[in-house]
């Protein structure tokens, strides 16, 4: 639920607001809260294994009772938001019996961190430059630099490490919201080639690039199969998010294993793919069950994957479809609901029946 209210300006720092929530027992609470930080660059480490993580967001730090809470702007979320109102372009998902268009969003897939404009003067930023980012935000005083790009992107090949972003379209740039709002024009405009023209601050020299940004539907993992105990799927964008993707192919991703399977007992764990079975090249989940789908019960499999890392290895595995068979779940776009279906199997494999 989103509830509508107007704020005539933005907070600023020491602003006084009320933070409306759920206590830990659920029930509704609110209490008097002081903006100690409007425009705080949220950070959040990695982890160990690739999740879903928030990136290139701004969230507005509020203190109430010595304990500081975070909150989302929303204008975060009002440009998803209007294409929803307005009318979305993307494909039609039947949502609580109601179908309805969903928006596509076009971003560009990088992540950025925000540096100070007194670090950025010692790597050899202009005075010019850095006036000018002062004089388009006094408040934050930063440029915003490239962590790295996600692995598949079109800016992968354009963007590199430690690139600070000076404008776009000769538009100073200085927060994720301006990121956000270039990528947004792109869409108004009829004639745009989906590139955004971007000065970059490179080892010491001011180069102009054309960028190439990405169209997402927001559908994330619609599809994952179960073999031989481990569950492969398409790299999700916290894989990619690592700036790594096998060159022999990387449709066929292992995100989870079980205990005691042959995934597990042979040593095919996850954070890796399965690039070939048996010598043939599996570069996408239908290639896999095509090449997969006629091994039999107890057959021993030669499997070559590539970690994480980059590194590649061979392993053999014995299948046992008596005890794990293969079978996929996939959600169909028309209803939304997911299905389960058996691939290949004993006698005693699951049933097709959806869930």
């Amino acid at each position: 639920m989103i509830v509508r209210f107007v704020l005539e300006t933005p907070l600023c720092r020491g602003d006084a607001v009320y933070l409306v929530g759920l206590s830990r027992s659920l029930q509704a609470t609110s209490r008097k809260s002081v903006v100690t930080n409007a425009h705080a660059a949220l950070n959040i480490a990695p982890a160990d294994s690739p999740r879903y993580r928030a990136t290139n967001m701004e969230v507005i730090e509020l203190t109430a009772d010595h304990h500081l809470t975070r909150g989302i702007p929303i204008r975060t979320i009002s440009h998803v938001l209007n294409k929803f109102i307005s009318g979305a372009n993307g494909p039609n998902l039947l949502i609580n019996g109601i179908r309805r268009k969903m928006p596509l969003v076009r971003i560009l897939e990088v992540e950025l961190y925000p540096r100070l404009l007194s670090k950025a003067r010692s790597f050899g930023l202009s005075d010019k430059w850095v006036q000018t980012l002062v004089k388009k935000d006094p408040i934050r005083r930063q440029v915003l630099r490239i962590k790295g790009c996600l692995a598949g992107s079109t800016a992968e090949d354009v963007l590199e490490q430690g690139d600070m972003i000076l404008a776009i379209n000769e538009e100073p740039i200085t927060c994720f919201g301006d990121i956000e709002d270039a990528c947004h024009a792109l869409d108004q405009c009829d004639e745009s080639d989906g590139k955004l023209k971007m000065t970059i601050f490179r080892q010491g020299h001011e180069i102009e690039l054309l960028v190439g940004t990405d169209v997402r539907d927001g559908n994330g993992t619609t599809r994952v199969i179960n073999w031989c105990g481990c569950i492969v799927q398409d790299p999700h964008p916290a894989v990619r998010a690592l700036g790594f993707l096998p060159e022999e192919g990387h449709g066929v991703y292992v995100s989870r294993w079980s205990h005691g399977s042959p995934a597990n007992r042979y040593g095919l764990y996850a954070l890796q793919w399965i690039v070939e079975i048996n010598g043939k090249p599996t570069p996408h989940l239908d290639a896999f069950v095509e090449v997969t789908k006629d091994i039999d019960d107890g057959e021993f499999i030669r499997v070559k994957t590539v970690h994480l890392t980059g590194k590649p290895r061979v392993l053999t595995l014995k299948q046992d479809l008596h005890y794990w068979p293969m079978w996929e779940v996939r959600r169909n776009p028309n209803t939304t609901m997911w299905q389960c279906e058996r691939i290949k199997a004993l006698d005693r494999g699951i049933p097709r029946t959806p869930f």
